[in-house]
């Protein structure tokens, strides 16, 4: 009898031991599960801009584009106004962009692949039916400069060069060394809804998105020069939701009251591990 008693002890003591052990797994598995968090996103940003036309009259564009998202990073961009218009964007382990896939009316257009030194893109060799188009990209304590079609940036193969102010906004954007063509911004205080997106997807995406991307904040004004001349400015309007994300801008001339642009956003959440 006395036997059974200390078998039965021992196979509890066992049996104990084994759920206490599971259970400290479990607790185990739960504090290194890193903890999901939502993000606000752009779901579709709507842009509409004017152009004079035939005898001057307004012509006017629009882009529609809805955002695709996965692990956190833009996989996918939609031109809802042209059917069959979009890009697909592919990234490595450590979230650097690698690859963008450019579709026309469902047709391929065009891959761009992008190359790193370090943490930094260094050049992108865009490939469209077989010709490669190169762009280099330099920097200024890790902001980008200036974008060029060759490597020492010689003035006629300029695309870009930016100047910042002290909160990190593009305060210049130089089209032209040659002909001085040039915008200077001024910003408000609230929140650029590309803030926190990824850095190269920010880049390779700012001259599509009009140079809303690679600022901290939102423009309020824009004056625009060409051969050292003013030839124009333009004041947008905005309005924020509860957040401070803006809702809507729109560019009117400060002189005559023209409409010149407009920017409408609308936002969704997405879950990310």
């Amino acid at each position: 009898m006395k036997n059974k008693i200390v078998l039965l002890n021992v196979l509890l003591f066992i049996l104990f031991s084994c759920s206490s052990d599971n259970d400290d797994n479990d607790a185990i598995d739960v504090i290194n599960k890193p903890e999901s968090k939502t993000q606000k996103v752009i779901h579709h940003l709507s842009i509409k801009e004017v152009y004079k036309g035939a005898n001057n009259t307004p012509q006017y564009d629009t882009n529609t584009y809805e955002f695709f998202y996965e692990n956190g990073q833009v996989s996918k961009l939609t031109d809802l106004e042209e059917e069959g218009s979009y890009r697909n964007f592919e990234y490595d382990k450590d979230k650097k962009l690698i690859k963008i896939i450019e579709y026309n009316n469902n047709i391929l257009d065009n891959t761009e692949e992008l190359f790193y030194s370090g943490n930094l893109l260094s050049y992108s060799n865009r490939i469209r039916n077989g010709v490669v188009d190169r762009d280099y990209f330099h920097y200024t304590q890790n902001l980008l400069t200036m974008s060029c079609n060759d490597k020492l940036c010689s003035d006629t193969a300029l695309n870009y060069m930016y100047t910042y102010n002290s909160a990190n906004n593009i305060e210049t954007l130089l089209y032209n060394k040659v002909d001085d063509a040039k915008d200077i911004f001024s910003y408000d205080q609230k929140i650029n809804p590309f803030k926190e997106y990824n850095p190269y997807f920010k880049i390779m995406i700012n001259e599509d998105l009009y140079f809303l991307t690679l600022s901290q904040n939102n423009p309020v004004r824009k004056d625009i020069y060409s051969d050292g001349n003013h030839e124009e400015s333009i004041i947008y309007t905005i309005t924020y939701d509860n957040e401070n994300y803006p809702l809507t801008i729109e560019g009117k001339d400060t002189v005559t009251g023209e409409f010149k642009a407009s920017y409408i956003f609308d936002y969704k959440y997405i879950t990310i591990d």
